[in-house]
């Protein structure tokens, strides 16, 4: 047996033996588990290890979520070229491998914590934590349909090695999650005390994106896109964005009204500060030099930059792109958070004017002698980072996940709250859903509410679509400026049918398999790998015949 099986034991035997010192001799029967979970505080600590275990799933290289799409294009380092490009993505990459049995570690976390549930004692909170635990397991199943298809749905707890594994139809895989989903929602609360808990918004919202991906499909129901509109109007609430895209992605400002789930990190709780946060903060950006521990800026991996696409969806009347990206560099990177009140005060190191802005940068520089020494990166194609790209700080640097309290190392390290579910995704999944069920005059009320919040003082109006702009590709491109950076992108092309066309017209390696006649999706099989593989472990070792590989592989 190998890792993919082994770790539903190994994973068992961790949780009941993780309370005991490592000095005691180790016990792998369940005996101290029985004990420690039939009681309030060990059951909560398991509970708390299902929210936990997402940090596997996203904490890591976000290679899943965002490479091979039409936002991110590898620069001075490289990407995993199966992912990013395709042509040589295997049922073995490493990173499939290990992203599915993360998914189904955290769904064997939700399985234990459920199985105890019928053990530990009544509290008047035990509903509300199984509904927690169900709630948790159902996103692992949705990240997995969306990537894998039909898998397996496993929903006890495994204490025993298992070679046969059915492999249900991903018609199947939705129904199941959507059936989870509505049975949990009233035993969960409005609004809660303790940050990071699941509440019924998160629900909705969630229920809003299946029945919207749902719909997309063969096997969609009629009303699926109508549905999910009325799941994101319950999420939304009539809550306007009232926040700026600024102070939504201010740093140690996580806790605010429009984030609807998220996975939590403390500093306080790492037990390495260097290496136990996300890597959000990470990717996304140039390489910046390997003293920022002295010399104040973040590190940063030089893959994962943006695409001349992504970088011309930017107006000069939205307020995201001096939001997501550090435009403007003083003396050192993170004063840009700490003088904040006295930026006017402080030399310029470097500066990225975007293409409506400095055309005279001797003029620019000329007006403060405060920019004499500035280095100018002005909008051009060297923004798009290639494995040419020569120098540091040579294109745009995103901002969003910046934590300027983290270590410096060379994972980033983040300690911020990793959002999974936000109120403005809510409203463009809204849109989205009221344009594919033929409500184009609502789509556009949705989008536009996003829109006015992005909009500079004063461009209000000049952010406004009309229902005449609005169509699906418009729709990806205000998910593009909205979300970027954020793990949802590969998932949208997936959903959406747009994978093989944006990534054909927009991702700068794609395109190149394509202008050599070369369709890189193409697989052995003559199908396309528009989905994940199924890892080749577990099919090795599953004597069921009929789990069969994905089509492409």
């Amino acid at each position: 047996m190998n890792k993919l099986f082994l770790i539903y034991i190994g994973m068992f035997c961790m949780i009941f033996t993780s309370c005991e010192s490592f000095l005691e001799e180790e016990n792998l029967s369940s005996v101290v588990a029985d004990e420690l979970y039939a009681t309030e505080d060990g059951y909560e600590g398991l509970v708390n290890s299902c929210y936990a275990s997402l940090k596997d799933v996203y904490g890591d290289e976000p290679w899943l979520f965002c490479a091979g799409t039409d936002l991110y294009v590898e620069g001075r380092s490289t990407q995993p070229d199966g992912i990013s490009e395709y042509k040589n993505l295997t049922s073995s990459d490493d990173n499939v491998t290990d992203f599915f049995t993360n998914l189904y570690s955290s769904i064997q976390y939700c399985n234990t914590a459920l199985n105890y549930s019928t053990k530990t004692e009544e509290t008047d909170v035990l509903a509300q934590r199984v509904a927690e635990i169900k709630f948790i397991r159902t996103i692992n199943y949705f990240t997995l349909v969306q990537h894998f298809g039909g898998v397996s749905i496993v929903t006890e707890m495994i204490n025993e090695p298992i070679v046969s594994f059915e492999k249900s139809s991903a018609q199947e895989v939705y129904s199941f999650i959507i059936s989870e989903l509505k049975s949990i929602v009233d035993d969960l609360p409005e609004t809660t005390t303790e940050y990071g808990r699941v509440t019924k918004r998160a629900v909705y919202h969630y229920l809003a994106k299946v029945y919207l991906t749902r719909g997309y499909q063969s096997y969609a129901e009629s009303n699926d896109f109508s549905t999910s509109a009325s799941y994101a109007e319950l999420a939304i609430d009539n809550q306007g964005l009232n926040l700026t895209y600024e102070q939504l992605f201010t740093p140690g400002d996580e806790e605010n009204d429009e984030v609807i789930f998220s996975i939590q990190y403390d500093s306080e709780s790492m037990l390495d500060p260097m290496d136990d946060g996300n890597m959000q903060n990470y990717f996304f950006g140039p390489y910046l030099g390997g003293e920022g521990s002295q010399k104040g800026y973040p590190y940063r991996s030089y893959n994962l930059c943006p695409t001349m696409y992504m970088l011309d969806l930017y107006t000069e009347d939205d307020a995201r792109w001096e939001a997501s990206f550090m435009t403007t560099v003083y003396d050192e990177y993170y004063d840009y958070y700490k003088d904040a009140d006295s930026r006017d005060e402080l030399a310029v190191m470097y500066y990225f004017p975007q293409s409506w802005e400095v055309a005279d940068t001797a003029a620019w520089r000329a007006e403060s002698e405060l920019r004499a020494d500035a280095v100018i990166r002005g909008y051009g194609t060297a923004w798009e980072a290639s494995i040419s790209s020569s120098e540091d700080w040579e294109t745009p640097i995103t901002k969003k996940f910046d934590d300027p309290d983290a270590d410096f190392s060379n994972k980033g390290s983040n300690s911020r709250d990793l959002y999974l579910a936000r109120l403005g995704e809510t409203y463009l999944i809204a849109a989205e859903a009221y344009l594919q069920a033929g409500n184009t005059s609502k789509a556009t009320e949705m989008i536009n509410v996003v829109r006015t919040r992005a909009a500079k003082s004063g461009s209000e109006a000049a952010m406004q679509l009309t229902e005449a702009d609005v169509d699906i590709d418009k729709i990806l491109d205000e998910r593009a400026l909205e979300l970027f950076g954020e793990y949802h992108r590969w998932e949208d092309l997936a959903r959406t049918g747009k994978l093989v066309e944006r990534t054909q017209l927009y991702n700068r390696d794609i395109k190149a398999w394509f202008d050599n006649g070369i369709n890189p999706f193409e697989g052995n099989d003559g199908e396309l790998k528009l989905l994940r593989p199924i890892p080749q472990d577990a099919l090795d070792l599953n004597t069921n015949e009929e789990y069969v590989q994905n089509p492409g592989y």
